[in-house]
């Protein structure tokens, strides 16, 4: 199959790109970069390494956000586009096919897991549960382990670090545990 595409004088026979930019941008980003290269080399110890994480971290998201931004505006140029070029058809997903209602498909009944209603209920209560533990445990950790080569503000960041990791494991193991028994009660409802 042999696709002739239109002559690219015509503006609106172009495909719409989703990287343009100018060369202020490109100076920009030289400069980002150069900025970049200059604090990885000008830091030493475990910095560069952070400064590098954080960088390619950021630039993911900003990446992300253009294309996604960029192919939501251009989505209408894109599908005219398509349909100027002879030969090429829609572009449709490969499985789809004549439309089909849902009620002659004789689906089985929706589970109470797909509703969004509030599952854990103690959640808060354990959440500060974490937190206290937390704080206690890792205080108590980190005093009787290097607490003598410490200094208090040492200590007290470990201690609310601690605080907030036990948090995030209390919520972490609450959700799971809820949804877990939610699942449990609906399962044994079902086979009854």
């Amino acid at each position: 199959m042999s696709t002739t595409p239109l002559p690219l004088s015509d503006s609106r026979s172009r495909e719409p790109q989703l990287f343009r930019f100018g060369l202020k941008q490109m100076f920009f980003m030289v400069s980002l970069a150069g900025v970049l290269c200059g604090l990885l080399v000008g830091t030493n110890g475990s910095w560069p390494l952070i400064i590098g994480l954080a960088t390619l971290l950021l630039g993911a998201h900003v990446l992300g956000n253009l294309l996604g931004t960029r192919l939501r505006d251009t989505s209408g140029d894109v599908l005219q586009w398509r349909a100027q070029q002879p030969g090429v058809g829609a572009d449709l997903p490969a499985a789809t096919g004549q439309p089909v209602e849902l009620a002659k498909l004789d689906l089985p009944p929706t589970t109470p897991l797909a509703s969004r209603q509030r599952v854990a209920r103690w959640n808060a209560w354990f959440v500060g549960g974490g937190t206290l533990g937390g704080l206690i445990f890792g205080g108590a950790v980190i005093a009787l382990t290097i607490g003598p080569r410490i200094e208090w503000a040492s200590w007290a960041v470990g201690t609310i670090s601690c605080g907030v990791l036990g948090a995030w494991t209390a919520f972490l193991a609450s959700t799971f545990g809820s949804i877990a028994r939610h699942a449990w009660r609906h399962a044994n409802e079902r086979s009854r």
